[in-house]
């Protein structure tokens, strides 16, 4: 019989001169080198904390105006250099310039009511103690005309009883005669002479007794006039309180002068607020003062960046353990490649940069991710070129030497 199986294949032999584990060798050796090259590098970097977020920045101040008015003249144009008290922005200083006239003549006022104030004092006081020794000296003369006049009442009195006693005595003589005219015992000339004694003696009574009625008038008189003297007595009598009252209408003269003073001051404050200057040395941009514009106080006229920067670099929460102010930085900036500048830690934030965004993230929710959070570094320069213009915003790589 004919065998018709197929033939056995022939057993494939490796090709001579060839290792087979060679493939296994050359990957080991690339492990061994990256992990040779991971030791180098965790031992060149040891003691350093480094990031790439990190921006030059300074404090840009906004200059805006403090007084409402018109722009007269823009002085500066877009990005110019300027230096600390140059003028950027001229304001209308009519309205302000007329206010410090205006201030000035009402100080001008109130330094004049004040001499008057003080001159017053002096009247008053004169006047009020000579009012009061008058009317002291007034009353006195007063209580003498009363006694006076309580003496020419007794004096009237006397008069008026004298008189009537010899008006009845003439009476009786008149009786008397008529009697004995009736009689034929004395003559007609007789009873004339005592009627004549008797008109006399009641005509001068009738006159004591008018003479005691005005003395009892002027009795009247002056004891109401001894009242008026009391009175001006008790008007004239608080002569302290009065010279009290004028100085201290001269001390209110004197505070106006300072209240004057102080709008004076205002106003000039005022004026001078018209000339906006450049408050420290920078650069001004975004500019948005125009001449002839209408401005409101607070209203932002140009960006002052200062020549002043610094860096401020963002490093992991976990980055910040052994970092300490005073540590030295290098700082490489990107628009100045192959230069490595120097620099000190000068602060670190209180917070995370998350703490201060306009919404704070909140993680009490049931969907939280843990997410590593990065706290602002602020690195001041040390020896910074002054080749080199460094601007705000620029993007820069930063190292901390921590150890």
């Amino acid at each position: 019989m004919q065998d018709n199986a197929a033939p056995a294949p022939a057993p494939v032999l490796p090709p001579q001169g060839k290792n087979p584990r060679k493939p296994f060798l050359i990957l080991a050796l690339i492990l061994l080198a990256t992990l040779l090259a991971f030791a180098l590098y965790g031992l060149l970097t040891r003691g350093e904390e480094g990031t790439d977020d990190a921006q030059v920045t300074a404090d840009v101040a906004p200059v805006a105006a403090r007084v409402p008015g018109q722009i007269l003249k823009v002085v500066v144009v877009e990005n110019q250099a300027v230096k600390a008290g140059d003028l950027l922005v001229q304001m209308d200083p009519a309205d302000f310039a007329a206010r410090v006239r205006q201030a000035e003549a009402e100080l001008d006022t109130a330094k004049a009511q004040s001499l008057a104030a003080d001159a017053q004092v002096g009247v008053v006081e004169a006047s009020s103690r000579g009012g009061f020794f008058s009317a002291q000296a007034g009353l006195e003369g007063s209580n003498q005309n009363v006694e006076s006049a309580r003496a020419q009442v007794a004096a009237a009195k006397a008069a008026v009883a004298r008189s009537e006693a010899d008006a009845h005595k003439a009476e009786l003589d008149v009786r008397r005669a008529r009697e004995l005219r009736a009689t034929g015992a004395v003559p007609q000339a007789f009873l004339d002479n005592a009627e004549a004694t008797y008109d006399a003696t009641t005509a001068a009574r009738e006159q004591a007794r008018a003479s005691l009625s005005a003395m009892q008038g002027m009795e009247r008189v002056a004891h109401e006039r001894v009242g008026e003297a009391k009175g001006r007595v008790e008007q004239t009598t608080p002569v302290d309180a009065q010279i009290a009252a004028a100085k201290a209408q001269a001390e209110l003269a004197k505070a106006r002068i300072k209240v004057a003073e102080a709008a004076l001051e205002l106003a000039k404050l005022q004026l001078s607020y018209t000339r906006i200057s450049a408050p420290f040395d920078g650069t001004a941009s975004r500019l948005t003062a125009r001449e002839g514009q209408m401005v409101q106080p607070g209203q932002a006229l140009i960006a002052l960046v200062p020549d002043a920067t610094y860096v401020v670099a963002n490093f992991k929460e976990t980055q910040i353990t052994k970092m300490r102010v005073g540590q030295k930085v290098d700082v490489e900036v990107d628009s100045f490649p192959g230069r490595t500048l120097h620099g000190h830690v000068a602060s670190l934030a209180g917070g995370t940069g998350a703490m201060f965004s306009l919404l704070p993230p909140d993680n009490a929710t049931g969907n939280f991710v843990k997410v590593v959070q990065r706290v602002p570094v602020r690195i001041a320069w040390d020896d910074l070129p002054a080749d080199l213009a460094l601007r705000a915003g620029l993007s820069a790589d930063v190292t901390v030497h921590v150890e």
